[in-house]
């Protein structure tokens, strides 16, 4: 979207140089408000590529989901080994066996 403001059919009533600085102001301030606004365009996701990212996203989340649930289970069942270390260690940094 191009903004077009109006420049210069500002009243010469104004002064010359005023009406220069005012017109070269607006100029300057139109040309950044376009160059912003193709900048911002350049920065829009179509609806396959956020389509693909959410179905990446959920891809990694069920496999996060699987690899908790395979840990739960192995910590129910006793033969999470990481958890033994853990608890172990715990204990017999309680009890004054280890440091």
């Amino acid at each position: 979207m191009s903004i077009k403001l109006k420049t210069d059919n500002l009243s010469p009533g104004l002064g010359n140089d005023f009406r220069n600085d005012l017109v070269d102001n607006f100029s300057e301030i139109e040309k950044e408000i376009n160059n912003l606004d193709s900048i911002n365009n350049s920065d829009q996701v179509t609806k396959e590529e956020l389509d693909e990212k959410l179905d990446e996203l959920k891809n990694d989340f069920a496999k996060d989901n699987e690899v908790l649930k395979e840990r739960i289970n192995r910590i129910l069942l006793g033969t999470d080994v990481e958890s033994i270390e853990i608890v172990v260690n715990r204990i017999l940094n309680e009890k004054g066996v280890s440091k």
